[in-house]
């Protein structure tokens, strides 16, 4: 049981990833320039915090520290829904991407809550 442990954050980390150079990267080209260092900087470190959390939630081996790990990642997935929200509201990005996001988010939501479950029960 332990291989398939260890596998399923790394899908965590994989669709993170894969949010940040293809979704949030590209997005953040439009935003304009006095954003560069303030909105755009914590959508960027946002996303760098919630792959970090999917790695050290992959690598580390105790349980509590796994599920810490996996709060952790959970919290920057709901800021960033909080920041594509202030950008839309901003009318940097439209309704139909934050919409496209959130999905996006939410099914990194999904992943978490079932690595959750089962570090839980496997205590």
């Amino acid at each position: 049981m332990r291989g398939a442990a260890t596998l399923e954050p790394s899908i965590l980390q994989k669709k993170a990833e894969i949010l940040l150079e293809r979704d949030v990267y590209p997005l953040l080209k439009n935003f304009p320039q006095a954003e560069k260092y303030s909105l755009s900087q914590e959508i960027k470190q946002s996303c760098f915090r919630l792959i970090r959390a999917a790695v050290m939630a992959n690598n580390l081996t105790t349980v509590k520290k796994r599920l810490e790990w996996l709060d952790e990642a959970d919290a920057e997935k709901t800021l960033l829904l909080v920041l594509f929200g202030v950008a839309r509201t901003q009318k940097y990005i439209t309704e139909k991407k934050v919409h496209e996001l959130q999905t996006k988010l939410n099914e990194l939501g999904r992943i978490i809550g079932g690595l959750q479950k089962h570090f839980i029960n496997n205590r």
